[in-house]
């Protein structure tokens, strides 16, 4: 059996993992792998990463870059991760902290068109919430799960990126990773970030800067390398490509990002597959 869970941390900063301090994500990184290079697309905005995470495409083929269920006719000529990962019977289960109304009526909507059997909207804070994504993934067999964190971007977005309360927020998501990622099993994890933030402007991301475009990348897990450091330029585009073949599931040739092998062990790599 092969679980893979995703935690998107929204908004983290890769600066940020010292200064908060965020010793988990710290010493998982350390530990097992953990990129340089990690960028986001463009624009850096959580709508259009959210989209690329979920279909393997950039913004300009998925045009999903803005809040809205009008773009939700443009999924039908896409192949979303979770729909592919449903053609081999491996389920994909969405966690995220409580959500206002119309966002969360937007989530089930995309998540439904996706292809997502499971969606679950639970708690305030981010330990609330990695708490019943921890117990999802106890729970789960083979399959995805991916688990959204939206507390720091709300505190960057209210004080500003690397104020005093953004870096205990990211503290705090850091409890929040040492509930999810502890003993885990077989499962993989990948905890990255959509984008960064306060580049040009203290309070807002969108705009092109190293700081909102750079993201942490760590990949944990027993067929993970140790100790592994990619010094290559990563992509947030390469994430669903990674975790279908790590899941042994054919590539789409439409998907622009490419698989992460480099960063698993040889005895324990996603089947060769050839590209769908």
């Amino acid at each position: 059996m092969r679980r893979v869970a995703i935690v998107l941390v929204d908004g983290l900063r890769p600066d940020a993992v010292a200064l908060a301090p965020m010793p988990v994500l710290d010493t998982l990184g350390k530990d097992h792998v953990r990129a340089l290079s990690a960028v986001t697309i463009r624009p850096s905005a959580t709508v259009a990463a959210l989209a690329t995470l979920a279909t393997g495409v950039s913004p300009a083929a998925h045009g999903l870059m803005e809040p809205g269920l009008h773009f939700l006719r443009r999924l039908s000529g896409l192949r979303p991760l979770p729909a592919e990962l449903a053609r081999h019977d491996l389920p994909t289960t969405v966690v995220t902290s409580r959500l206002p109304g119309p966002v969360l009526a937007i989530a089930q909507a995309l998540t439904g068109f996706a292809g997502i059997r499971h969606f679950v909207a639970a708690g305030r804070t981010a330990l609330e919430t990695a708490h019943t994504a921890r117990h999802c993934l106890e729970r789960m067999g083979a399959g995805l799960l991916f688990l959204y964190l939206p507390h720091c971007d709300r505190v960057g977005h209210r004080v500003g990126w690397m104020s005093s309360a953004y870096l205990r927020s990211a503290a705090d998501i850091d409890g929040a990773l040492d509930v999810f990622t502890h003993g885990l099993g077989d499962a993989t994890v990948f905890v990255l970030a959509d984008h960064g933030g306060g580049g040009v402007y203290p309070r807002d991301h969108d705009l092109p800067h190293p700081a909102n475009d750079h993201i942490p990348l760590v990949i944990a897990g027993r067929s993970t390398r140790r100790h592994c450091v990619l010094p290559e330029p990563v992509s947030i585009l390469d994430l669903p490509a990674t975790v279908l073949w790590h899941l042994g599931v054919p590539v789409p040739e439409v998907y622009e990002g490419r698989a992460l092998r480099q960063a698993f062990l040889a005895t324990s790599l996603g089947a060769e597959v050839a590209a769908a």
